[in-house]
């Protein structure tokens, strides 16, 4: 344990390895969508997409370039990229004919949800079945009302941008963030499909980082609003309470009596809510258990899951200051979708064309890996 106390307190090293996950990450995209194509040879996207990270790592060695980044230039950047997501929501114009389904079952699974209906016995035009928990279609709903369930990612983008310029006070880090989320394969790809699943992970960053900085002293000051936020977070995707642990363990089990019922009360009842609007449309207790989010949603061996959990739960003991929340969150998340990306190979082999789907679970870990890549950069200057 100390020797990974200690390893994450070495900025350099430890910022050489979350841009390393962030590049393998959208490389892995970059593979597996640049081989369907026949416009450039691979090698050569490869060359070149080696190239421009290789000059996003050394952005920082330039000082004359950290000058020239105002407020207003970072401000014109999220302007920029955020038209170009809008644009890319509408890129599909006929999605049928794309071996894509994220867009359709996020879309039927908040229709049928607010229609009261049970949505996971339902498949989509590919035959998939949805798993969606209810704490996404919560989110997710508020876009589906807008017409377009892509805005969600862009809604995503400008939160994790706003949380950026709350945290990072230095206009060099808040374009770096920026650029380096804005650009990544990993989230284009949601963009364009309609996917929702790096926007959860993004979701539960922003709110550490709003959460930590609002309630620096005393992260239970505000129990019941604590509880109602955990509550809703926890129920978007089973893998986002590796960081939630991590983050609110240890002042958990600090905190009064008074807080520990209140958070817990209005935790245990907004799960209990958003889990029953889903659950009680089910036809019978028989159905229920065959056909539910937790059986479907599933991304690890439980064994797997449990031994990182237990790790969230002693990493949480060593937390001293916010940035070591998204070093640990990084690293974890990383390592929880890779047990699951193994996992899928060694049981269905190593087809690129059929069985790389898997790499996408890869970027649940990218909010975290391009906040904590920024914090190692601005101690390390």
């Amino acid at each position: 344990m100390n020797a990974l106390l200690n390893f994450t307190r070495n900025n350099r090293l430890n910022g050489i390895l979350l841009f390393a996950v962030y590049f393998i990450i959208n490389l892995l995209f970059l593979t597996k969508y640049g081989i369907r194509q026949s416009f450039v040879p691979l090698n050569i996207l490869i060359i070149l997409f080696s190239g421009g990270n290789l000059l996003l790592f050394s952005l920082g060695k330039w000082s004359w370039l950290k000058k020239i980044w105002t407020e207003k230039s970072v401000y014109l950047l999220i302007a920029a990229i955020t038209v170009v997501y809008i644009a890319m929501c509408h890129v599909m114009t006929d999605p049928y004919k794309m071996n894509i389904d994220r867009w359709a079952t996020l879309e039927f699974s908040v229709k049928h949800w607010i229609k009261g209906e049970y949505i996971y016995d339902t498949p989509n035009f590919m035959g998939n079945l949805s798993s969606y928990l209810p704490g996404q279609l919560l989110l997710s709903s508020a876009f589906y009302f807008l017409g377009n369930v892509g805005y969600l990612q862009v809604s995503a983008f400008l939160l994790f941008s706003y949380v950026i310029f709350l945290e990072f006070k230095g206009n060099f880090h808040r374009f770096l963030a920026i650029v380096m989320f804005g650009i990544s394969l990993a989230y284009i790809y949601e963009v364009v499909c309609k996917s929702d699943f790096i926007s959860s992970f993004i979701a539960v960053a922003a709110f550490i980082l709003f959460w930590s900085r609002k309630f620096k002293d005393d992260y239970f000051k505000r129990p019941v609003l604590l509880g109602i936020c955990i509550g809703i977070l926890c129920l978007t995707r089973s893998a986002v309470i590796i960081p939630l642990i991590i983050f609110l363990l240890n002042p958990f089990f600090k905190t009064s009596w008074k807080n520990k019922i209140q958070f817990g009360i209005s935790f245990l009842l907004t799960a209990a809510l958003l889990m029953a609007s889903v659950l009680l449309p089910g036809k019978s207790i028989e159905h229920v258990l065959q056909y539910n989010p937790l059986n479907l949603q599933g991304q690890s061996n439980k064994f797997v899951m449990l031994f990182f959990i237990i790790l969230s739960i002693i990493l949480s003991f060593y937390v001293k200051k916010i940035e070591t929340v998204f070093y640990y969150s990084a690293y974890l998340l990383f390592f929880v979708m890779l047990s699951f990306v193994s996992e899928q190979y060694m049981t269905l082999g190593f087809s690129y064309q059929n069985n790389f789907f898997s790499t996408t679970y890869l970027a649940a870990c990218l909010p975290f890996c391009i906040i904590g890549y920024c914090y190692t950069k601005r101690k390390t200057e």
